[in-house]
């Protein structure tokens, strides 16, 4: 049977290659507004991959100010179209389409980061941003109007292929589509008729442009996912009027910022979670539908398009994950794809952390940590090939042995335990977290293609480790934290009891609401316990990223399990838990039968100074060096096998 995914389509006259869409997705790459030249590779990587349609981040398309500025591509400055231009001649030159997405972002975004009062229909807060948005005049929303056409013209001068409107996520043009965000009592509210003006208005000016006509997509919501927000039925008629306006395609996503489930969808969402959104778009137009939401997976992707939900499909995060994903599947190497995780660590998190704080850093990925560094990070053949010991075969101990294995180096790697993978295997038991699993077990299997030994159960120290290596990659992980209260009972770490130890009893406290506290506390409510969970700071979850926290959170809470903040664990002794509380309160807890350690890690130190001390090349990585998170762990291993 031939595959629908790779069949070419149309949209607005233009035939795309296949059915394959790498939708817009916020880089951090930008420099000044422009593409920058690692923005490029990374864009025509995709291309190189096999791709049929990329879309750009969003890009503004008014003069903007502070980090907005500096880190958001813009299409308003007519000086910077010789580097568009380059963007778009590089995709091309690899055989895939390009479209820019125009942005106006709304109330969704902080004066501190825009250096701007923001704008919207009404004037209503964000709840997350909070800034109170200037309410927009006709003659303001009809200069917008008129700056979204000039963009596009700008888009079609560069070279690019289509234009798409950013009309999703709580964005600017998305907020006049929800009676939450617009209260108009004008020609721009009310009646859905008023609610998509701006949004039809946008698109006639653009298809109005003398010249050439430019496709237009609309990326609209299937449902906004929060009260008072737009629903499928709601969307369906905004839809068609949409259409009928003019758009070329709509492509489908979800959410705002504070929503429900997620726009950016993690681990705990199953894959293709917003496919259903589509399908019911596409019943209400006749123009072609794309399909997002965790599709990773190229099976999956088929059986969305040959069940009729869509005509395209996004693969966002696949394809960071794996850019080669379309080439590899249409060649029937499907054992091949790195899939993405939805962990969520390299991607937006890092968009998230860079808009709250002063450091502002590209994304990467947790399965590929040459995303975003195409240019500099090519495994080349090592002159000399060299025999290397890689001690731990965690994250960062295999993306070593990977990277250094698939250079020609003669590579062993000893773990101690019967099965490699560290901590990330012991993630991999809570519930949700399979896909840590999934990708481990690829891992581990292309380390052994690669050529290296991988040796279970082999503990290193300073004398089983002989002459005759020419170097050591020290990734042997971490230990968790021992209590720095007194504890006078037996008790379990979170690690013991995430490797199968078993607790009498039904009632579990788990001391420590970090990322691993919250994981056990969601594991053991799993096997029925009733647990509570203490955390001493005043935020759970402090060590993930907003979206993983907040879901994992959602799900605890849906379990029962008592989540219990500012609260000071002073001594554990007999039945009873001293407690303290921020008010410097003190109380006992005795409704329990175990308690359990969650208060992070260090690391593992086998002693490596002793080491140093014999003639030999020494690389300490990941947890062994200091403890974070797997991204970071998997990233140093790959930098230390592609030098090395």
């Amino acid at each position: 049977m031939d595959k629908l995914i790779f069949s070419p389509v149309s949209i607005g006259g233009k035939t795309l290659r296949n059915r394959i869409v790498m939708p817009a997705m916020a880089t951090n790459y930008a420099e000044n507004g422009r593409p920058s030249p690692r923005m490029i590779d990374y864009y025509k990587r995709r291309a190189q991959g096999g791709a049929g349609l990329l879309v750009t981040e969003a890009t503004m398309i008014h003069p903007a100010g502070g980090k907005l500025g500096r880190f958001h591509l813009n299409a308003a400055n007519r000086e910077s179209l010789s580097d568009f231009r380059r963007l778009a001649e590089s995709v091309h030159g690899h055989g895939a389409r390009i479209a820019m997405q125009l942005s106006r972002l709304g109330r969704q975004i902080h004066s501190s980061f825009s250096g701007a009062q923001p704008v919207a229909p009404s004037p209503l807060p964000c709840p997350v941003c909070r800034d109170i948005p200037h309410e927009l005049t006709r003659e303001e929303i009809r200069a917008i109007v008129l700056e979204f056409a000039r963009s596009a013209s700008f888009a079609r001068d560069a070279g690019f292929d289509m234009v798409e409107l950013h009309a999703c996520h709580g964005y600017l043009i998305g907020e006049f589509f929800a009676s939450r965000t617009n209260r108009r009592e004008d020609e721009y509210g009310g009646s859905l008729e008023g609610k998509t003006r701006f949004c039809r208005e946008i698109i006639q000016a653009i298809k109005d442009l003398p010249g050439p006509e430019m496709p237009v997509i609309a990326r609209i919501n299937g449902h906004d996912y929060i009260q008072d927000g737009a629903g499928p039925e709601e969307m369906a008629e905004i839809a068609a009027l949409i259409a009928g306006a003019g758009a070329d395609a709509l492509s489908v996503s979800a959410g705002v910022y504070g929503s429900y489930r997620a726009t950016v969808a993690p681990m705990f969402e199953p894959p293709g979670c917003f496919a259903d959104l589509a399908a019911g778009i596409r019943k209400a137009v006749k123009i072609p539908v794309i399909a997002a939401g965790r599709i990773n997976d190229p099976v999956l992707a088929e059986s969305i398009l040959r069940e009729g939900k869509a005509d395209l499909v996004a693969m966002g995060r696949a394809l960071i994950a794996d850019p080669d994903l379309p080439r590899k599947a249409e060649h029937g190497k499907t054992a091949d794809i790195v899939k993405c995780t939805g962990c969520n660590q390299g991607c937006i998190d890092r968009i998230n952390e860079s808009m709250m704080s002063d450091m502002t850093r590209g994304i990467s990925c947790f399965v590929n940590p040459a995303a975003g560094r195409e240019a500099e990070t090519a495994l080349r053949n090592a002159e000399t090939r060299r025999r290397i010991l890689v001690i731990g075969g965690g994250p960062a101990g295999l993306s070593a042995a990977l990277a250094a294995a698939r250079r020609g180096h003669r590579v062993e790697l000893w773990e101690k335990d019967i099965r490699p993978g560290g901590q990330l295997r012991l993630a991999g038991q809570v519930p949700g977290r399979s896909e840590f699993l999934i990708y481990l077990d690829h891992l581990e299997r292309k380390v052994r293609n690669a050529g290296a030994e991988v040796m279970c159960g082999s503990e290193a120290d300073e004398s089983s480790v002989r002459d005759g290596y020419d170097a050591v990659i020290v990734a042997a992980g971490a230990v968790p934290l021992a209590p720095p209260f007194p504890v006078e009972v037996p008790f379990a770490t979170a690690w013991e009891v995430l490797r199968g130890k078993r607790l009498d009893g039904g009632r579990i406290t788990v001391i420590g609401g970090g990322a691993v506290g919250l994981e056990t506390a969601l594991y053991l409510s799993g096997l029925g316990k009733k647990v509570t969970v203490l955390e001493a700071a005043g935020q759970f979850g402090r060590d993930m990223g907003g979206i993983m926290s907040s879901y994992l959170r959602r799900l605890l809470a849906g379990r029962g399990v008592s989540l219990r903040r500012n609260t000071k664990v002073i001594r554990i002794t007999g039945g009873k838990i001293e407690i303290c509380n921020e008010a410097g309160g003190h109380s006992v807890l005795e409704d329990f039968d175990h308690a359990v350690i969650a208060l992070g890690s260090v690391r593992n130190d086998i002693g490596i100074e002793k080491w140093k001390a014999r003639p030999r090349e020494i690389h300490v990585i990941g947890d062994a060096l200091n403890p974070r998170k797997a991204l970071d762990a998997i990233r140093e291993g790959f930098e230390i096998g592609r030098i090395i």
